[in-house]
């Protein structure tokens, strides 16, 4: 075993803690997430077989491969990320409005 792959192991192991220790995330979610970091150990331990899937797909390298997914993949984070901040900042809105209806003085009731 090689000294990066000892490194990326311990990278990819420590990236595991941290998401189930502070995201808790939904089951779909933590199943995406340990596809995705069994993908990473198996092409850590194997990067031939990175390889034959990346010529398998028509890609002349597994690390062109991981770049293309990882690249994608970032896209749809950022787009899912962007959707979801807008839907909380309508809501905040929506939120704001209702509470500034409710806490409105009326015309005569300042006059008491």
């Amino acid at each position: 075993m090689t000294a990066i792959q000892i490194i990326l192991f311990l990278a990819l192991g420590l990236a595991a803690l941290i998401y189930m220790r502070n995201l808790r995330p939904r089951l779909v979610g933590r199943v995406a997430f340990f596809v995705v970091l069994a993908a990473g150990l198996v092409m850590v331990a194997r990067p031939d077989w990175a390889n034959a899937v990346a010529h398998f797909f028509g890609v002349g390298r597994g690390a062109d491969l991981v770049t293309y997914l990882g690249l994608s993949g970032s896209a749809l984070l950022w787009l899912a990320t962007y959707s979801r901040q807008r839907e909380l900042e309508e809501k905040l809105t929506e939120l704001s409005r209702q509470l500034a209806i409710l806490e409105a003085e009326k015309p005569n009731s300042a006059k008491k």
